[in-house]
Order: structure tokens, then C-alpha cells, then sequence
């Protein structure tokens, strides 16, 4: 079948908003779609979707095809593209990208597979129970929430990886983590100059593949710049770092109110700052502290001494980036944590967080130290979306199959790996024990932010080795 059809699915489902929690309108779409073919389909009340499809061969063992209709929407400072005309997907000679703006490859891609095999008539393959899950990208909660009580299928393939070629046989566990603040504003009577820095050039990134590459978090740069300025008078006014917990914060700004006197020793420790940054950051990152001034006021309203204190310790002390490497496997970041945004709605500013950890007692251990430091510097800390890790299984004869065909197809060996990063399999392996699972997927890159990109090549490559995968699983 040809692989044009998956690139019409892939297309038509980003043209469809479906940012984490807003997949009503990718859901109806996709019920739609199967009841014009005649298929048994089933939608949970979260959007969750399960379609089954007979198989070509009577007698064979049922297949579970998995991905998630959810994606990560961000845009690049000042792009006019508006979330609800959906993304418009581009192209150039190798592959396909948006325009200021996330694609949502991830996991779309894997939709737009499963959609081209629930359509063809022609393809091969056992009874087929394609999962599609919600709220993938805020925690997994489609899939905590999602009843497989009445699957027959134990062969399951999760297509929400990123590497072709690269089997995962498991991944980390999550928590996430809300620290809050009450803030507490007072009215400065110093005559004061508004001071605006403005974070720009960080990469961004996924933030568990990519936390261990030295790349910088503008949330954590700026705890660093408002300590800098400890010993001056210089009052925040405001903090605003739009993000998502899976991704590192990138963008962000901060505002102070600095006496005239004060201005220029201000705006050179700003500078100074800026150039720890960039020495830190050369080999893996870039940055610029943009500095804006507006004129000056007789007042302002300024964050208490108390809550800039606190802010600034809290995101002094807080733990980031890797926490521990596993001894088990070699070069696999083991624990670690990254904070996502750090946002003001209704007087209560709070500090969004992602914790991960292939050892469960570890990403405990990483909570408690958080609870500590909330304990002493904010008003309210919540930890949510506790989603388990994936443990790796010896014995899979659905991973040995799948390998051996596609070191066939591809003749380039394929490549066992764990991840870090949460993948669904980790609650469909604790729902049905003895589940064979593997996760795969096609070559995307810098995903969660809007350089986000997928291959055309291996889209084809994966789609082959899918297709052909199935036939192999029905003959068996």
C-alpha cells in the first residue's frame, strides 16, 4: 500500500486542534471514521478511543496497534498562527515541519499509521485492536484512565517512539509537581525606571529526552539573574515563562523596578549574567538577555520582599536537570527533573515541574527533597499524573519478529534501548501482565517545541516494515 495514503491521514489530523485535553473534536473525527467503514469502535467519557478490525487471516493471534491523538501546541514569540485553524503541515526535500509552530509528528504520525491500516482493504493482517489515548502529553492520563479489561490482543506495538530502527523495551516512570505562591504585592513609593529582560535563543527541547544535552531552562537562568541582583535594590514586579512540563522552558521575561541611581550597576550585573550564561552555555546552547527600559514612575506595585525571597530561593535551591545516571544500562539517564513554566493567574503564580525516574524509589526520593524546599519557601505544593516506569522483559518474541524483519528490510542492525521519558506501555504492561510489547516510530526531531520535524524517508521506511511486520504476525 502506498504510503501516500498514511502522509493524507497525517495531514488531515494536524489540521484538527488536539492540544493535551482538547481532543474532542480529533475524537469525533475519528469515530466518524470508523463507523463509515463499519467498524466496532468504542469512546470512553475522557475521548479515549478502541477500533477493532477482523483480520485477513482467520485463526492468528490479535495485534494491538497503539498511539496517543494529543500533542504538545507551542509557537514561536510573535508567530500570528492561531491554535484553532489547526497546523499546516510543509514540506522541502526531507521532511515535514510548520511553521512557527509545533507539528505534532508526535504522535500523529502514529494516528495516520493506524487510520491507512484500518482503511485498506488490501494489506494483510490478524484482528486488529488499534488503541487511540487522550492526554498522553500531560501525564498519560488517557491511558491511566482507559479500561483494556475486554482486549483479546497480547501482542502490543506502541508507535509513539522517535528513532527508527531503535526498539524501546523501557522507559521511565513520571510525577509531576506544582509549587505555588499566594503573591503578596505592595506599593513602592521610590522614584524607579521599569526594567524588562527578556529571554531569548534557547533551543527548548522534550524535557526528558532531552535533559541531559546542557541545555538551558529560562526558568532556572532567571532564579539565577534575580540572585545576582540580591544586593541591589532592583524590585520584580512580574515573572512570566509560558511552557509545558514535558518541555524545556525556553522564552520567559522578568520585570524590576530599579532607583535611577541604580540603573546602570543594574543593567551591567544584567549584562555580566548574560555572559556566565553564554560561557556556560557554549558548547550546547546559546542566549540572549535582552533588555528593554521604559520611563521612569513616581511608584510601583512590586512583588513583598517575602515572595521575591522566596521565588528567587526556591528556584536557586530546586534540583534540575540529571539527578543520576543507571548503572544498569550504560550512558541512560537514570533520574531527572525539569520545570516546565512558571505562570501568574488571579494573584497565585506557580511553578510547573516533571520528574522522572526508571526507579521508582528515586523519583521519590527526588519528590521529598521538593516537598522540603516547599515546605520552607512556598505557600502550597501539589504533586500529580504519577505514572509508572516500563520494566524490560528477557523473553519477547514479538521484539525478536520484529527485529529480525526489519534488519531484513532496512539491512542495518537494529538497536535495543530504554528511554527517559514516559511511554503508555508502562501502564498497559501493569493492566495485563505478560503483555509483549515493543514501541517504535519513525525518525522525528526536536520535538515539543517549533522546530519539530519528521522524515519522509522514514516515515516510508517504518510504514514498509508496519505493514509487512502485520503480514508476518498473521502467518504465524
Amino acid at each position: 500500500m502506498d504510503v501516500e495514503k498514511v502522509i493524507s491521514y497525517f495531514k488531515k489530523v494536524c489540521s484538527i486542534p488536539r492540544a493535551s485535553g482538547d481532543e474532542a473534536a480529533i475524537a469525533d473525527y475519528i469515530v466518524a471514521f470508523a463507523k463509515e467503514r463499519d467498524l466496532d469502535v468504542y469512546r470512553d467519557e475522557v475521548n479515549n478511543i478502541i477500533i477493532r478490525k477482523p483480520g485477513t487471516v482467520k485463526g492468528a493471534e490479535p495485534v494491538i496497534l497503539q498511539g496517543h491523538l494529543d500533542m504538545v501546541y507551542v509557537k514561536e514569540e510573535g508567530c500570528s498562527h492561531r491554535y484553532a485553524d489547526g497546523i499546516e503541515v510543509k514540506e522541502d526535500g526531507e521532511y515535514y515541519f510548520a511553521e512557527g509552530t509545533s507539528l505534532g509528528a508526535d504522535n500523529g504520525i502514529a494516528v495516520a499509521y493506524c487510520l491507512a491500516i484500518l482503511d485498506s482493504t488490501q494489506l494483510q493482517h490478524p484482528d486488529l485492536e488499534v488503541i487511540f489515548t487522550v492526554q498522553e502529553e500531560t501525564g498519560l492520563i488517557g491511558a491511566d484512565k482507559l479500561d483494556i479489561s475486554s482486549l483479546k490482543g497480547t501482542r502490543f506495538i506502541n508507535l509513539d517512539s522517535e528513532e527508527e530502527g531503535v526498539f524501546y523495551t523501557s522507559c521511565a516512570g513520571g510525577l509531576r509537581c506544582r509549587m505555588i505562591w499566594n503573591l503578596e504585592k505592595e506599593i513602592w513609593k521610590e522614584e524607579s525606571i521599569p526594567v524588562t529582560v527578556n529571554v531569548k535563543e534557547l533551543a527548548g527541547g522534550h524535557s526528558g529526552i532531552n535533559i541531559g544535552k546542557g541545555l538551558g531552562n529560562s526558568i532556572v537562568l532567571l532564579g539565577r539573574l534575580c540572585y545576582a541582583l540580591r544586593n541591589t535594590q532592583a524590585r520584580v514586579s512580574d515573572i512570566e515563562v509560558q511552557g509545558k512540563a514535558n518541555a524545556i522552558a525556553n522564552t520567559g521575561k522578568i520585570s524590576f523596578y530599579v532607583k535611577k541611581d541604580e540603573k546602570e550597576t543594574v543593567e551591567a550585573l544584567i549584562r555580566d549574567t548574560q555572559e556566565v550564561f553564554r560561557t556556560e552555555l557554549q558548547y550546547t546552547d546559546s542566549i540572549s538577555l535582552e533588555i528593554e527600559e521604559g520611563d521612569p514612575v513616581k511608584e510601583a506595585e512590586v512583588y513583598t520582599e517575602k515572595y521575591q525571597s522566596e521565588i528567587t530561593k526556591s528556584l536557586m535551591l530546586l534540583p534540575y536537570g540529571v539527578f543520576g545516571y543507571s548503572f544498569a544500562i550504560e550512558g541512560l539517564i537514570e533520574t531527572s527533573m525539569s520545570m516546565g513554566s512558571l505562570t501568574t493567574e488571579d494573584g497565585r503564580m506557580t511553578l510547573l515541574m516533571s520528574m522522572r525516574s526508571s526507579v521508582e524509589s528515586q523519583k521519590y526520593f527526588l519528590r521529598d527533597k521538593i516537598q522540603i524546599i516547599a515546605e520552607q519557601f512556598c505557600d502550597e505544593c501539589i504533586f500529580e499524573s504519577d505514572y509508572p516506569g516500563w520494566q524490560y522483559r528477557a523473553e519477547s518474541p514479538l521484539r525478536e519478529t520484529a527485529i529480525a524483519l526489519y534488519e531484513k528490510l532496512s539491512g542495518k542492525k537494529a538497536e535495543l534501548a530504554a528511554i527517559h521519558a514516559g511511554l503508555e506501555c508502562g501502564y498497559w504492561d501493569g493492566k495485563r501482565p505478560g503483555m509483549d510489547i515493543i514501541s517504535v516510530g519513525p525518525n522525528l526531531y526536536d520535538v515539543h517545541s517549533t522546530k519539530e520535524k519528521v522524515s519522509k524517508e522514514s516515515i516510508a521506511n517504518m510504514w514498509n516494515w508496519l505493514t509487512e511486520l502485520l503480514k508476518e504476525l498473521a502467518e504465524a
